[in-house]
């Protein structure tokens, strides 16, 4: 890492968390004298120096990424005003009764979905977070599974999906999990860990979701033709939603099978080398390229969309064969 970064021009002076948290804090402090004064506040690299470099790392200490200054301090001040808006909500909710932390909370999430419809994901997502301040488990087990129903798996869900239009994919997953605590096999939340997951280039996790969101879309669609009280708008979204997931679990095995190819290639070329010489697998030998990347599946909407149209086409021309295929994913 530190050799990609001499590459770069970079000095790798690493600055750690503490280090990281001690200029937030100076940072904050400064804003809300600046709100008096009117005076210039410090940016990360002012605090740390010009030539800091901050590492993202796991649990062992893995490095992930590099990041700028500036995006880290974009972070941390957006977690810090968080922090203060659900101090703010957590104060006001303080001393309602049940009902009314729930009916509060409900008509917080009827104004988060208006936000959603009108594209304004951040603006839904802190709403949303503000509704999860209401939750209340201090009931009996019947009032509990009622509040985790009404309210936290249908928040959660849709707090998922601003995550995943805001590009947060890491975070969509953390929230999805707390979804499925609820009902571990909600469609939604199902569809949406695995678009994270897939995001982040994790096809492994992302398959098993995306199987399990496909086989309780088709049994909530099964149950809303059923019922007498059929939703036509929300069995229309499911149908929709259930040709994605058949797309994105269709790329994931074309994806699979590319890999399955390219390496049995890498151990035949090895398996026929000539004995007593370095097998090809090891060998270094620059006029040999370097193996290319599976093209990007581009899921953009209007991507998906121009997908899903092509293969209507296709299966209006041969609805039998494409039936059949349908069978198997």
């Amino acid at each position: 890492m530190d050799d990609e970064l001499a590459k770069l021009g970079m000095n790798a002076t690493e600055i750690d968390g503490e280090a990281i948290e001690a200029a937030a804090k100076k940072i904050e402090e400064e804003q809300g004298e600046g709100e008096d004064d009117g005076s210039q506040m410090q940016s990360f690299r002012d605090l740390l120096g010009p030539d800091c470099v901050i590492k993202r790392v796991d649990k062992d200490k893995n490095v992930l990424s590099v990041v700028q200054p500036e995006e880290m301090q974009h972070e941390m001040m957006t977690k810090a005003s968080a922090q203060k808006r659900l101090g703010a909500c957590a104060d006001h909710v303080t001393g309602m009764n049940r009902k009314d932390k729930l009916d509060w909370a409900l008509d917080l999430k009827d104004r988060a979905n208006e936000y959603y419809g009108d594209n304004k994901f951040e603006e839904a997502a802190k709403l949303y977070n503000d509704c999860l301040v209401a939750l209340d488990f201090d009931g009996t087990e019947e009032e509990n599974t009622m509040v985790a129903r009404r309210l936290q798996l249908p928040v959660c869900t849709n707090l998922a999906a601003c995550m995943i239009e805001m590009g947060q994919n890491s975070r969509t997953v953390e929230i999805c999990n707390i979804a499925l605590s609820v009902d571990p096999r909600s469609p939604k939340a199902t569809y949406r860990r695995g678009l994270a997951y897939y995001r982040l280039g994790n096809h492994r996790l992302a398959r098993p979701d995306f199987e399990v969101a496909l086989t309780e879309i088709n049994n909530t669609i099964d149950l809303q033709v059923d019922s007498k009280d059929a939703d036509e708008s929300e069995i229309k979204s499911l149908r929709d939603l259930k040709k994605r997931v058949i797309l994105y679990l269709s790329n994931i095995r074309i994806y699979n099978a590319q890999e399955k190819e390219s390496a049995k290639k890498v151990f035949k070329k090895d398996k026929e080398s000539k004995e007593g010489e370095q097998p090809e697998l090891y060998k270094d030998r620059p006029d040999v390229k370097e193996k290319e990347e599976a093209p990007a599946f581009d899921d953009s909407d209007e991507a998906i969309n121009a997908k899903l149209a092509q293969l209507e086409a296709e299966w209006a021309c041969c609805p039998c064969r494409r039936r059949a295929k349908l069978k198997h994913i």
